[in-house]
């Protein structure tokens, strides 16, 4: 009986793909950005792409990063939206808002990027 590629369990070959070098440094990087481990961060890329997707994720970064601004930047909106496409760009332009009015309402920043950290994850794990 044959085993077609398709059919296998492609889990470790993801994970090979994003222990690479360049790969694991933009997991580092948003996973930082969002507050949770990278191996948190692994499993949900894992679970969401391809591994053509998952190739591509360096190149598709470099490019976001040069997007956006400060609080967009600081948000990992640009990552999240452009490179990774776990939150659309409504969605996206919706936690920023609501960042901005959280310290416009006197909330300090720490807080109020803590809080839009726990709107993005429950966001992608959705």
């Amino acid at each position: 009986m044959n085993t077609y590629l398709y059919e296998k369990d492609l889990r470790q070959m993801k994970l090979t793909i994003l222990e690479s070098r360049r790969h694991d440094a933009v997991v580092l990087e948003l996973a930082a950005t969002l507050g949770i481990k990278r191996q948190q961060l692994r499993k949900i890329l894992i679970e969401h792409f391809d591994m053509l997707f998952l190739e591509n994720l360096p190149a598709r970064c470099d490019a976001a990063r040069e997007t956006g601004d400060d609080t967009e930047k600081l948000l990992g909106i640009p990552l999240l939206t452009q490179a990774f496409r776990l939150l659309s760009k409504e969605e996206g332009d919706q936690i920023k808002e609501q960042y901005l009015e959280r310290i416009e309402n006197g909330i300090t920043e720490e807080t109020a990027r803590s809080e839009a950290q726990m709107e993005i994850l429950v966001l992608i794990r959705s």
